[in-house]
């Protein structure tokens, strides 16, 4: 799994317009105030669009891209803490963070359903899980296409699961969607969830 991480990682790094994202990350991260974790670190590229967060919290499994996420660090006026973990087993207290946000990092989590336990774990009350993600098509035939193409894609993208139903998956681990926004005919959604009280 760490070799198809490493894989996964350069791949990402070696496409900079993609990693850059058209405006996503802002939106996703630009508003989060607070202690706020950020699963699937990466090379910190949601780091310069943060503008309320008090600290943020970076996890990633593979230490790859640590250098330049350090580096982007240091240009932010939060303090920002790198560890090397998974989401499945989060090296944090229970109820440590305001907000939770992981952007196209959800399809290549081992155990979704286990990482988004440790998610509500280390929410705060009234906390929030925010996500960019790629996500199963809602069209069926679409849907085949994404289901033909998983075990090859998963194998060249670094674990990468294409047709993950990112959104069921939420409701299951009992995440109620507070702000949904589909894009691109439903392959790609925005996420505002809370617990369900």
């Amino acid at each position: 799994m760490d070799a198809e991480r490493s894989i996964g990682m350069r791949l990402w790094g070696a496409w900079p317009w993609l990693r850059r994202g058209p405006g996503f990350r802002e939106r996703t991260v630009g508003h989060l105030a607070g202690q706020v974790l950020e699963i699937g670190f990466g090379y910190g590229d949601n780091l310069p669009h943060y503008r309320a967060a008090s600290a943020v919290w970076a996890i990633e499994p593979d230490p790859d891209g640590f250098g330049e996420a350090a580096r982007l660090a240091r240009g932010v006026p939060f303090p920002v803490t790198l560890s090397r973990a998974v989401a499945e087993a989060l090296p944090f207290a229970d109820a440590s963070f305001d907000t939770v946000v992981g952007t196209l990092v959800f399809c290549s989590v081992s155990a979704p359903l286990a990482a988004l336990a440790e998610v509500r774990r280390v929410l705060r009350p009234n906390g929030t899980l925010h996500l960019f993600e790629h996500v199963r098509a809602p069209q069926p035939w679409l849907a085949w296409v994404q289901d033909r193409l998983s075990g090859p894609w998963k194998h060249w993208s670094g674990g990468c699961h294409v047709n993950r139903d990112t959104v069921g998956l939420l409701r299951a681990a009992g995440f109620s969607l507070q702000r949904f926004r589909s894009r691109l005919g439903g392959l790609v959604v925005e996420i505002q969830a809370g617990v369900k009280i």
